[in-house]
């Protein structure tokens, strides 16, 4: 009798459990800021396996969450230098949070993509032919940082361009991907000659609460459309405040179609930009100012390595900038930059004989079947380097802080 009873009382015990999951659901999440302090970090964090909601709450108080790609997504708001935070995580319970506080639309030549119902930037990946010749990659314009300010120049990307833009250099397409020499293909320039970047189809394009996101598969052809080299090119944007805007870019290439050599030059960028004219550090951008981690300033950050270089200048009595971090595991970090004084910022780690003046070459051959990746964030921001504190949001990006579910 009693053994019997026993099984009744075990079977009402795991019941009990059943029905009341709440408990076991609820974890703890742990973030140690290290060493500074951190401002509005995006962060992510693995979830157990199956976890499709989650709840994020901060002291009982709930903190904008999303769940995406099997992680927890959230914005680390502020934490002190040495200080730990700890945040309670109900799985499985539903977040309060507008789900389209990032939202991106798909057209079918572009993704547009708002924050907090404001234009940030589009995604043309069918390359058009607006203000001269025909473009032959995709590019994102236009780009709009703090206080909707542009920040790349509208040079060829649209018919009405002001005066005091230049019309130099068709091919930098405000922030674009693109490289002069691979495997001998100039995958730069626009000339009659040159190859092409290729949109073949997108893996993701989704929005979100904290993070929206686009994976898009791409093609680096020669100018006849002969694959060359596979791309897959993943962009993410977050929902953070009108003063902050953060576009994260991961370039992974692929040899998929035999070796690919990338040639040493300087005409290339991974991750390129074209300024808007306030912001060049020269006579036509008389208060731009191009500095890097360095402190080099103007023309002397050409080629310099360096872990970031910031763009800003002045708009309507107000300074705007932004800023590219490169990232600590790609190749050659830090690089080197292709930073001209007339508006152009590029991340490129491989013309290394033009930068050194021939003292080393900076060819780089991927093998057949490998992959190299590079990751980079852009940074926009009010102010100078200084007052956006571009050296600290540089390490929010290289050294997160730390982060544990348990």
């Amino acid at each position: 009798m009693g053994s019997r009873w026993s099984r009744v009382a075990l079977l009402l015990m795991v019941a009990a459990v059943v029905a009341c999951p709440a408990a076991a659901a609820t974890k703890s999440l742990v973030v140690q800021a290290g060493d500074q302090e951190r401002v509005l970090v995006p962060m992510s964090i693995e979830l157990p396996a199956g976890t499709a909601k989650a709840k994020l709450l901060d002291g009982g108080k709930e903190v904008p969450c999303q769940v995406a790609e099997g992680k927890l997504w959230w914005v680390l708001d502020k934490l002190a230098a040495g200080a730990t935070k700890t945040y309670t995580v109900e799985l499985g319970a539903a977040s309060s949070a507008k789900p389209d506080a990032v939202a991106l639309k798909h057209g079918g030549e572009a993704v547009d993509i708002t924050i907090g119902g404001k234009p940030f930037t589009t995604y043309v990946f069918v390359p058009k032919k607006p203000c001269g010749p025909q473009l032959r990659r995709p590019y994102f314009f236009p780009v709009y940082g703090p206080d909707q300010v542009t920040t790349t120049r509208p040079y060829p990307l649209t018919t009405d361009i002001p005066a005091n833009v230049a019309k130099d250099h068709p091919h930098h397409n405000s922030i674009y991907v693109a490289y002069g020499s691979v495997n001998g293909v100039d995958n730069w320039s626009i000339s009659p000659k040159a190859g092409w970047i290729v949109h073949k189809s997108f893996d993701a394009v989704a929005g979100g609460a904290v993070m929206g996101m686009f994976r898009e598969s791409l093609d680096w052809t020669t100018v006849d459309k002969k694959p060359v080299m596979a791309e897959t090119r993943t962009a993410r944007v977050y929902a953070l405040p009108d003063d902050v805007r953060l576009l994260d870019l991961e370039i992974v290439f692929e040899a998929k179609y035999g070796e690919v050599k990338f040639g040493d030059t300087k005409e290339g960028g991974i991750c390129a930009t074209r300024m808007r004219p306030e912001f060049r550090n020269d006579k036509r951008g008389a208060k731009g100012r191009l500095v890097n981690d360095s402190g080099q300033t103007g023309g002397a950050t050409w080629g310099k390595k360096s872990a970031w270089v910031d763009a800003s200048g002045e708009v309507g009595g107000t300074r705007y900038g932004y800023a590219i971090f490169d990232t600590p595991g790609n190749l050659r970090h830090p690089t080197t930059w292709h930073s001209r004084t007339y508006g152009l910022l590029t991340a490129n780690c491989f013309g290394l004989s033009h930068f050194t003046r021939k003292k080393e070459r900076g060819d780089y051959t991927l093998e057949s079947g490998k992959t190299l990746t590079f990751r980079y964030r852009i940074y926009f921001h009010r102010g100078d380097e200084k007052e956006a504190q571009v050296a600290a949001r540089f390490a929010d990006w290289a050294h997160a802080p730390r982060a544990s579910l348990k």
